[in-house]
């Protein structure tokens, strides 16, 4: 598994997620462009699985804050979900209300 492909299965909550996320952390990111583009579908995919207690609520919140930190994850296109994901000071504490509405605001 490359660092793209590591960067996705660990987007996606991907079945490989840890071995993913032992790639990401043991490499550096060289480039100037993203290797991974994070989309609404995506977005969608993760907030409903955690909304199916699939995905718990403080890996989801930790996953938002690794997206939000990384220069290898273009996230242009969702930064308003991945901040309030992020920013439980700001946007108050992450809860199951808080996912659906989300999800419901994201369908629009």
């Amino acid at each position: 598994m490359n660092r793209a492909q590591a960067l996705a299965e660990f987007v996606t909550f991907g079945k490989h997620k840890d071995e993913a996320i032992s790639i990401i952390v043991s490499t550096t990111s060289d480039e100037q462009s993203p290797a991974y583009t994070l989309t609404l579908a995506t977005v969608l995919d993760v907030l409903t699985r955690c909304q199916a207690d699939e995905i718990d609520l403080d890996d989801l919140e930790l996953w938002a804050n690794v997206i939000e930190s990384r220069t290898d994850i273009d996230y242009s296109a969702v930064e308003g979900v991945i901040y309030a994901l992020s920013n439980s000071e700001q946007m108050g504490e992450l809860d199951k209300s808080k996912v659906t509405k989300l999800i419901g605001l994201l369908r629009i």
